[in-house]
C-alpha cells in the first residue's frame, strides 16, 4: 500500500472504531450485568475485543501513512 493508501484505510478504520465505541458506550449507559446481578453497566466483551483490533490497526495503517513512500532498497 502507498502512503496515501494507509491514510485512507486509517480514516476508514477511524470511523468503523467510532461507530464501536458508540455500540460500547449505549451497552454500556443501558445494560445491568446480569450474570453477576450488580447494578454496574455491562458491555460485551466481542463488543470491546473489536473496538481494541478496529482502533489497534487504524493506528497501524495511520503509522505507515505518515511515513511516506518507501525508499529503494528499504525493508
Amino acid at each position: 500500500m502507498t502512503a496515501d493508501e494507509h491514510a485512507v484505510r486509517a480514516a476508514e478504520l477511524t470511523a468503523e472504531a467510532e461507530r464501536l465505541y458508540q455500540i460500547c458506550l449505549v451497552d454500556y449507559q443501558t445494560n445491568i450485568n446480569e450474570d453477576d446481578h450488580s447494578d454496574e453497566p455491562y458491555v460485551p466483551g466481542a463488543d470491546l475485543a473489536m473496538l481494541t483490533a478496529t482502533t489497534q490497526l487504524a493506528q497501524v495503517h495511520a503509522t505507515l501513512a505518515l511515513r511516506g513512500p518507501a525508499r529503494p532498497g528499504a525493508r
